[in-house]
C-alpha cells in the first residue's frame, strides 16, 4: 500500500470509529442501525473488516470497502466519504469551502449551521418546518448585513486581542495594563478593572448600536403616534 493509501486509510480507521464513539455505537449496533435504515445486510465481521482497513494480515493488506459501503456510511453519519479517508478535515467539501471562503472554523460555522436547522417544540427535522428555519436565517442575516457590524466587530477585535495576550503572555498583559495605568492615582487593581471596563463597555455600546440598526422597534414618538392611530 503506497503512502497516499496508508494514510487514507489510516483517516479511514481513525474518523470511522469516533463517528461511531460519538453515537455510542458497538460494531453489532451500527450493524443494526444501518440494516434498519438502508435495508444491507451487514455483520458484525464486516464493520471489523472496515475498522482494520489498511492493516496487513497473513493474507495481506485489507482494503477498503467498496464504494457503496463507504457512501453509505458516510450518509449514516452525516459526512462526505472525503472526510473519512481524509481529504478534508472537515465533515463535509461544503464546509470546507465555506471554512476556506469565510476564513472561519468549522465548528463555528457548525454552530450557525445547527443554530438555523434547530428543530422547534416537536419538530426535530428541519426540513419539517421550512418557515422558522427561513426565519432564523433571517435573524443572523440582519445582524450580519447591518452597517454597525463592522464597528463592533472592531471592539470585539479589540477584546479578543487582549484576551489572547491574558490567555498566552500574562506577563506582558501585566506589563501593557500597568503601562495604561501610568497616569492613575488610583490603586491598581482598581485601575486595571476600570480599564478593563472601559474595553467592554465600548464593545458593549457598539453592540447596543448594532441590535438598534439590524432590528429596529419605534421610538418612543414613533409608538405614540402607532397609538393615535390604532384608537382613532
Amino acid at each position: 500500500m503506497d503512502t497516499i493509501n496508508e494514510a487514507s486509510a489510516q483517516a479511514w480507521r481513525t474518523r470511522l470509529r469516533a463517528c461511531m464513539d460519538e453515537r455510542g455505537l458497538t460494531q453489532l449496533g451500527l450493524v443494526s442501525a444501518l440494516n434498519r435504515q438502508y435495508l444491507t445486510k451487514y455483520h458484525q465481521k464486516d464493520v471489523s473488516r472496515w475498522l482494520n482497513t489498511g492493516n496487513r494480515t497473513t493474507s495481506g493488506v485489507i482494503g477498503f470497502p467498496k464504494y457503496e459501503t463507504m457512501s453509505i456510511l458516510a450518509d449514516f453519519f452525516g459526512v462526505d466519504v472525503g472526510y473519512l479517508t481524509g481529504e478534508t478535515d472537515e465533515r463535509s467539501f461544503n464546509l470546507q469551502h465555506a471554512c476556506d471562503y469565510l476564513s472561519l472554523d468549522g465548528s463555528a460555522i457548525s454552530a450557525l449551521r445547527k443554530w438555523i436547522r434547530k428543530g422547534t417544540g416537536n419538530t426535530t427535522d428541519d426540513g419539517k418546518n421550512p418557515t422558522m428555519r427561513s426565519y432564523r436565517a433571517d435573524t443572523l442575516n440582519e445582524l450580519f448585513s447591518s452597517p454597525e457590524f463592522g464597528t463592533m466587530a472592531e471592539k470585539l477585535l479589540t477584546l479578543h486581542e487582549m484576551s489572547a495576550i491574558w490567555r498566552t503572555n500574562p506577563e506582558r498583559f501585566s506589563s501593557l495594563m500597568t503601562s495604561l495605568a501610568s497616569d492613575s492615582d488610583l490603586p491598581d487593581d482598581l485601575t486595571f478593572q476600570l480599564i478593563l471596563g472601559a474595553f467592554y463597555g465600548m464593545a458593549n455600546e457598539s453592540f447596543s448600536a448594532l441590535l438598534r440598526s439590524a432590528y429596529p422597534i419605534p421610538n418612543e414618538q414613533q409608538f405614540e403616534q402607532l397609538i393615535i392611530e390604532h384608537e382613532s
